[in-house]
């Protein structure tokens, strides 16, 4: 049954749209860390067993909030 045109059916248009239009503006997420690593991986040359080996890897956080960094490991 297609809507008439009329004053009431105007108002529900309008409610819905401006009830949409909040909803659409309420999507944006919060602020977050971003951590960024120019090269996340590195090969180390072979070493003599025992032998200690460093490699430093600069990580910038490019987020809007604080980044926290509870723990690093090898893998």
């Amino acid at each position: 049954m297609p809507l008439k045109a009329g004053p009431k059916n105007a108002a529900a248009i309008f409610f819905l749209l401006i009830m949409f239009a909040g909803y659409a503006g309420a999507t944006e997420t919060a602020p977050s860390p971003k951590a960024t690593i120019d090269h996340p991986a590195f090969a180390f040359s072979p070493v003599v067993a025992g032998t200690e080996v460093t490699h430093s890897f600069p990580i910038a956080n490019q987020g809007q909030v604080p980044l926290n960094i509870p723990g690093v490991y090898a893998g």
